[in-house]
């Protein structure tokens, strides 16, 4: 921070016998709400600059990070045109697994376990349509995505065969069984064809966290730049009273215009400084 001891050089005598701007500048800040305000402005100039600083160092590191996440996005170059972002997809499609919750559990109930054991078949089936879901949406081609479709619809075959069992052996008519195992193994297959078409608009993981970094450094250097306007206008408005108290004072400490432009010259370059 700008100090008022600084100004401290000696004192002369300038060609009409007043005292010299830089005594007269030292007298100046001798006032105590003066030297408020100076120190004041100081301190506000400092904190623009760094404001300046961190802005243009946020600019600097958001560009960065744009350019890294198209680096990235150009890479996988099959998920260019997703929109979904990665936490979104994969929260989705897990909503969607999760609603297969109770009628994966009819199936469970199949075994005759106790609940416990039941519950925990359920999470395996649940977990299974959900690998299979991702295995699907991550083999777009070749012999793993066919082998992983064959082994998806197989899975659902046999949920749906286990429904139709238990529902058979509770409810004892066969064609009510078929009917509601049916049903229930169609609203399966709509939640997995769900869950892959939402995982297929996702975009991969590592776009995902360069897009949402670069925007989060954007917005914090936006953020910044509207701190730095509010600084720069207040001090704007703290540098023009106090030059206004200084040519105020500059008429009741010199006797001629050249006195007077001098000694506000000194003081806009002491503000300045």
């Amino acid at each position: 921070m700008q100090s008022i001891e600084r100004i401290d050089a000696p004192a002369h005598i300038d060609g009409n016998g007043a005292p010299g701007h830089l005594t007269t500048m030292r007298d100046f800040l001798a006032e105590p709400r003066v030297a408020r305000s100076f120190q004041d402005l100081k301190a506000d100039a400092q904190r623009l600059r760094a404001a300046v600083n961190e802005r243009e160092a946020l600019v600097e590191r958001a560009a960065e990070a744009e350019i890294d996440a198209g680096r990235k996005a150009r890479a996988n170059d099959d998920y260019r045109h997703h929109r979904l972002a990665f936490g979104a997809g994969v929260f989705l499609a897990a909503l969607f697994v999760a609603l297969d919750t109770l009628p994966a559990n009819l199936a469970a109930q199949t075994f005759g376990l106790d609940q416990a054991p039941t519950w925990g078949i359920t999470a395996v089936i649940v977990g299974a349509l959900g690998a299979g879901m991702w295995a699907v949406t991550h083999y777009r081609a070749g012999w793993r995505r066919t082998v992983t479709i064959a082994a998806l619809a197989g899975g659902l075959l046999a949920i749906g065969a286990l429904r139709f069992w238990f529902l058979w052996v509770t409810a004892g008519d066969p064609l009510a069984a078929v009917l509601e195992a049916a049903a229930l193994t169609i609203f399966t297959t709509m939640m997995v064809w769900l869950g892959v078409l939402v995982l297929g608009f996702t975009k991969p993981r590592g776009v995902s966290v360069a897009e949402a970094s670069a925007r989060r450094l954007r917005r914090q250097s936006e953020r910044k730049a509207g701190e730095v306007k509010a600084l720069t206008r207040r001090l704007d408005a703290a540098r023009g009273e106090f030059l206004a108290d200084a040519q105020l004072y500059s008429f009741r400490a010199f006797q001629n215009d050249a006195a007077r432009s001098q000694f506000l010259d000194y003081v806009r370059a002491e503000v300045e400084r």
